[in-house]
């Protein structure tokens, strides 16, 4: 047996084998402990990071511990990659510990709440806020402490929800994953980066058990089965490239690997990784990919007359049939003032100078998926000038972008007023 089959063989489950297509095997959903072993398990969380000799270790975390730490950035550069995070944003950073993937989220200029169960990590994360944020930073970076049962926020109040390292630890999984779906709003996800199968037996989990920290595994396929439960439409996962510690590539078979010959490079080492350190989506709406934080955005826009006559002043109709051209949902309605996309107009000279940048808007008759197509009206006015003009008509995702700065086509109309 090879090396990376061999890997793979310790870990993976019958129901990752493919004898599963002929009879399934599934395992059994998460399940929450007793409210006492909830309660005792969290106070020993906290206790955990009262430990004034490991107060270094905390500050200095993911790189205090050079031996897992890159691998942290990496897994972790890695979710952001798939989640697309905007500004505008609100993230909640749930298992925030003492607070490094909050200062990382912070950077991106969403809001974001830091919440754990411990006071004690939190009053580290805090303190160490005040030395690398300034005040106007620390306006987009709040910390709550989690009371063990309950998220401290309106429903449908966040965009993402995001574990790194934490989800793993939680004693009541259920009853968490029903609150992350809560504060969700319909197009939210929740988001993780997890140590997966075999970590328990890891010198990192028995280190951390000794203490009173409880360690689990998170099976891909036991956590969607359990998302599904509570109310998420379907987990993604992100296929990552293979760590750098498990293999690299001396230029000479590198050059053979990129002329085209695959077995150079082991799939079952990516198998392996997806299933040691699962890096994953838990979707609440039923799109992948939306207009809110969108992966390509290209129109085909068709004007149903590609020249207009109107008299100076008058009120006239263009039309214009659109096509999605990508995977890339357009929202009817999105969140906040942004993300739902509209046909768009704007007033040129004939020497194609600006005229009106907001000639005028269509709204979608419906969330368009990839290959729709609706045929939408723009209601219009003619300049009070006679001359010669031209309409620019162009899709936009409105409070992100103009699809034509994203490489999609805009189209003209000549227009002649009188």
């Amino acid at each position: 047996m090879d090396p990376a089959r061999k890997a793979l063989s310790r870990i993976r489950g019958n129901h990752y084998r493919a004898r599963a297509v002929v009879a399934p095997h599934w395992p059994p959903p998460l399940n929450d402990l007793s409210k006492e072993q909830v309660d005792e398990i969290n106070r020993k969380s906290d206790e955990y990071f009262a430990n004034e000799s490991q107060q270094k270790y905390w500050k200095n975390k993911p790189l205090s511990d050079l031996d897992n730490g890159p691998s942290c950035l990496w897994r972790f550069g890695l979710l952001l990659s798939a989640l697309g995070i905007r500004p505008e944003d609100r993230v909640l950073d749930f298992g925030c510990g003492t607070g490094w993937t909050s200062f990382l989220l912070a950077r991106t200029g969403a809001e974001i709440t830091a919440m754990d169960i411990s006071s004690q990590a939190l009053t580290i994360a805090k303190k160490d806020a005040t030395e690398f944020f300034s005040t106007n930073d620390l306006s987009r970076l709040r910390f709550q402490t989690f009371d063990g049962i309950k998220i401290d926020a309106p429903d449908a109040y966040f965009d993402f929800v995001i574990t790194v390292d934490a989800f793993h630890h939680f004693p009541n999984p259920v009853e968490i994953l029903k609150e992350f779906h809560r504060v969700l709003n319909q197009h939210g996800c929740f988001a993780f980066a997890e140590p997966g199968i075999g970590h328990s037996e890891t010198d990192t989990a028995h280190h951390e058990s000794e203490h009173g920290v409880l360690e689990n595994e998170i099976d891909p396929e036991q956590l969607r089965i359990t998302g599904r439960t509570v109310g998420f439409d379907e987990l993604e996962l992100v296929v990552p490239p293979i760590p750098p510690n498990i293999m690299t590539l001396p230029m000479p078979r590198a050059r053979w690997y990129l002329r085209g010959l695959p077995w150079i490079v082991p799939h079952d080492y990516i198998r392996t990784s997806i299933l040691s350190s699962p890096i994953g989506i838990l979707r609440k709406g039923p799109y992948s990919s939306t207009s809110l934080h969108p992966h390509k955005l290209i129109a085909e826009i068709r004007p149903i007359a590609n020249a207009i006559n109107a008299k100076a002043g008058e009120r006239f109709i263009v039309k214009a049939s659109v096509q999605n051209k990508t995977g890339t949902v357009w929202l009817k309605t999105g969140r906040r003032d942004s993300g739902y996309v509209r046909l768009a107009a704007q007033l040129l000279s004939d020497q194609r100078h600006i005229l009106a940048p907001d000639y005028g808007r269509a709204e979608l008759p419906r969330d368009m998926n990839q290959n729709d197509e609706a045929v939408l009206e723009l209601q219009l006015q003619a300049p009070a000038e006679s001359g010669h003009y031209r309409i620019r008509l162009d899709m936009v995702d409105e409070g992100i972008t103009w699809f034509s700065e994203k490489g999609s086509l805009a189209v003209e109309i000549d227009l002649s007023v009188r």
